[in-house]
């Protein structure tokens, strides 16, 4: 495998999501943000939401995409708190259109605002029309990269199935008696064949920052589930949207005494699929730098290029990859209850009694065949006094996770950091 070194950078999140079937699955997202940005995108008190974009499409339109708009609308009103957000309203709605400002919405009929719609040649130019017209802080813009239902087929297949049947006699001539009658073999079933609908959703997010007409923050999902339509798919990558904001707006800064050792980033090298793709590369080293600030309790974070740290880290990232692996069609059995019966009997004095039997069987309910999708980073992280240059702790990892990407990185980071924790203060080297 080609090894490239990556450049340095904030990052974008690009997470990928995992699909059981046939039931839902949600998709959770990752967000990012620039925490060099003139203002914290948590900050931002005021920002306008765009239209949605759909595709190769240079810019949203209020009347395309009009209820996942207003889907979009409602979440991000109703979970991301302390921020108002205005919207553009659609013409066509008199409902929306009799609602104030002061219900957060942008009014349809004032011309400044409307021409906040027409295309920009560049970031800067929006960003200045923002904010000399909104006096927002920031503006969101919304991306439906994709929005596609793949048909995965599973086809007929044969299988042999164990097979059991007996009873459980309660109360009879000879007491309790279970699994009476018992008698298993094996048999033919085949599972039918069957197409199972894939929905795909893919979105970014973009906030930038109005004073400047650069990306403050940005999320990526996408969405992958089963037999559920877009209006979920959509919601979810909303919800999921508006929950990771709100958790970016909780993040606080380090707490570390300020003669703490200090520590600082040296370059991850990456895989060319993952420095190829500037959202990879930009996930990795968000969650890289982001992961030390959570988690180091005795270890001072610097990450300011004039100013030196005792120590830092640098590590190799030998494989950055995600797929989908076909689970094949099979069959699950479970013992069901399936009759009862009740009757008398008389013992040997005469006497009557009632006794029960409760009849059980093998139940076969059929798996149709589906694409599980899975997420994979492979690394070699290592502390590195910067005094030195001695190596003072090295790791590999390789760590997978079901739904995304984040996750695996974050548990890898987590792990190395908490093990730089120990380290330096075993060392207890004064700045």
């Amino acid at each position: 495998m080609k090894i490239r070194r990556a450049l340095y950078g904030l990052l974008a999140a690009a997470v990928c999501w995992g699909v059981l079937a046939p039931a839902p699955v949600l998709a959770a997202g990752n967000i990012w943000m620039d925490e060099h940005a003139e203002v914290q995108a948590k900050d931002f008190k005021r920002i306008i939401l765009f239209p949605i974009r759909y595709g190769e499409e240079p810019d949203g339109r209020v009347d395309e995409l009009q209820a996942d708009n207003e889907m979009l609308a409602k979440r991000v009103q109703k979970r991301i708190k302390k921020t108002t957000f205005l919207r553009f309203e659609d013409p066509g709605d008199a409902k929306q259109a009799d609602k104030s400002q002061e219900k957060r919405q942008i009014m349809r009929d004032n011309p400044a605002y409307d021409s906040l719609l027409q295309h920009y040649a560049t970031e800067q130019e929006r960003a200045k029309a923002v904010y000399d017209i909104t006096g927002a802080e920031g503006y969101l813009l919304p991306h439906i990269r994709r929005a596609d239902v793949r048909v995965d087929h599973s086809p007929t297949t044969p299988v042999r199935v164990r097979m059991e049947r007996y009873y459980d006699e309660i109360n009879g001539p000879y007491g309790d008696r279970h699994r009476a009658g018992y008698r298993s073999w094996r048999q033919n079933h085949v599972i039918p064949a069957h197409d199972s609908h894939l929905q795909m959703l893919d979105m970014d997010f973009t906030l930038y920052d109005a004073y400047t007409g650069r990306k403050a923050m940005t999320l990526v999902d996408y969405y992958r589930c089963y037999e559920v339509t877009h209006e979920h798919a959509f919601d979810q990558v909303a919800k999921n949207f508006t929950g990771d904001w709100n958790r970016l707006k909780d993040d606080r800064p380090q707490k570390v005494e300020k003669d703490a050792p200090t520590l600082g980033f040296g370059p991850l090298t990456l895989p060319d699929e993952a420095a190829q793709d500037e959202f990879s590369m930009r996930t990795i080293y968000y969650a890289y730098k982001d992961e030390a600030g959570d988690t180091l309790r005795r270890v001072r974070v610097v990450d300011e290029p004039e100013t030196k740290a005792r120590y830092y880290v640098r590590g190799t990232v030998t494989d950055y990859a995600r797929g989908e692996t076909w689970v094949p069609p099979s069959v699950e059995t479970s013992l069901e209850r399936y009759r009862t019966e009740h009757f008398t009997w008389r013992d040997d004095k005469g006497r009557k009694h009632e006794g029960e039997r409760i009849f059980y069987r093998t139940s076969i309910a059929d798996s149709f065949g589906y694409y599980r999708f899975w997420y994979r980073v492979r690394a070699n992280l290592q502390l590195v006094d910067g005094v030195t240059g001695e190596v003072l702790l090295e790791k590999s990892y390789d760590e997978a996770d079901a739904d995304r990407y984040a996750n695996a990185l974050r548990a890898m980071f987590k792990d190395f950091y908490r093990r730089v924790d120990r380290a330096i203060d075993t060392r207890g080297v004064e700045e």
